[in-house]
């Protein structure tokens, strides 16, 4: 089998010669297999998908995490981006500060701006030998974004029912960008709703603001691909929320303990993780590594797909992410 078809095998919940191993390398990590800073790549398509099919091509892994550009210029929702050098790229101006702002949401065009060449460009190089995976916000970390994330809280007591209509005039943003990678070629979409996290906001505060709009969201795919849910670090107590969305995966962090993630969701949805890409890939050993790796491949427990809970830094030891690789092999067999 080949890299794409033990990926969609491990969705569909069918054997495959090994577990597929797709790690989110992502433009935090591959810019230096090609030698350029992440700066670079994020604002030039052409060098974000040079680095993600080199970084592929190096290690050997079964997927690529393709990430869109920022647009010309760089902006989220109209939010104006800066990246600098090799940090992460920072919204510096949201666009909502209030109910008053609604009005100034529309719906983006994901084409515009060649934010969609990188994955196009990953899509042709791939050429069905690895599984492609496009990446989109949730409508809830869409609204955290352009309301700003210490408003965007506060207004959970303060005013709910302006955050309901905040994130529900982002839902458009979400599922036409999903739209968008499908028509790509990309085999599947991470829908991200990192803020959703219950080490960021309660179990409660998921369920009334979160979990609606992305079973919304999902729904209006009507299954045209497959979609995955990461929502990283402690998402253990809403797993079962988080399998009832209707994705066909859930990514889960080093956080969540894969023997319980597995008895809360139940045998029929696959679980994507959660090798700690801070505490073992960035900073550990090599044994650190495969020791992490036989965890979870003997805990996963049926439908399974090996890889970082998070983004791997770009600090990660060469060695550490061949290892993921190598020791995925070994014990995913």
């Amino acid at each position: 089998m080949n890299g794409r078809e033990r990926f969609l095998a491990a969705l569909a919940g069918e054997p495959a010669d090994t577990l597929p191993i797709v790690p989110v390398v992502d433009g935090f990590y591959a810019p230096k297999v090609i030698g350029r800073d992440n700066d670079e790549c994020f604002l030039d398509g052409d060098c974000m998908a040079a680095a993600l099919t080199a970084a592929r091509e190096r290690y050997g892994y079964d997927g690529i995490l393709a990430e869109m550009g920022l647009g010309d210029p760089p902006s989220v929702l109209g939010c104006p981006v800066e990246v600098q050098g090799n940090d992460v790229p920072l919204v510096v101006e949201t666009l909502v500060d209030g109910p008053g702002d609604l009005e100034k949401i529309g719906t983006p065009d994901p084409w515009a701006g060649g934010k969609m060449e990188p994955v196009q460009k990953v899509v042709e190089a791939a050429a069905g030998r690895h599984a492609v995976l496009g990446s989109v916000r949730s409508p809830f970390e869409y609204a955290a974004t352009v309301r700003g994330l210490a408003g965007f809280m506060t207004d959970f007591y303060r005013d709910p029912d302006f955050v309901h209509r905040l994130i529900r005039a982002m839902l458009p943003a979400t599922v036409v960008t999903a739209q968008a990678l499908a028509q790509a070629g990309v085999d599947a979409v991470v829908i991200k709703d990192s803020f959703a996290s219950s080490s960021v906001i309660s179990p409660d505060h998921y369920r009334e603001f979160a979990f609606p709009y992305e079973v919304e969201a999902i729904a209006e795919l009507g299954g045209e691909v497959p979609v995955i849910l990461h929502i990283c670090r402690n998402s253990g107590p809403i797993l079962a929320q988080m399998a009832q969305t209707g994705a066909d995966a859930l990514e889960v962090d080093s956080l969540v303990d894969l023997a319980a993630a597995r008895e809360a969701v139940g045998p029929g949805i696959t679980l994507k993780g959660n090798i700690d890409a801070v505490a073992v890939l960035e900073k550990g050993t090599v044994a650190d590594v495969e020791a992490a790796v036989r965890r979870a491949a003997a805990a996963a427990d049926g439908r399974f797909i090996l890889s970082s809970g998070d983004s791997i830094p770009r600090e990660t030891p060469d060695e550490n992410l061949a290892a993921l690789v190598e020791y995925g092999r070994k014990y995913g067999s």
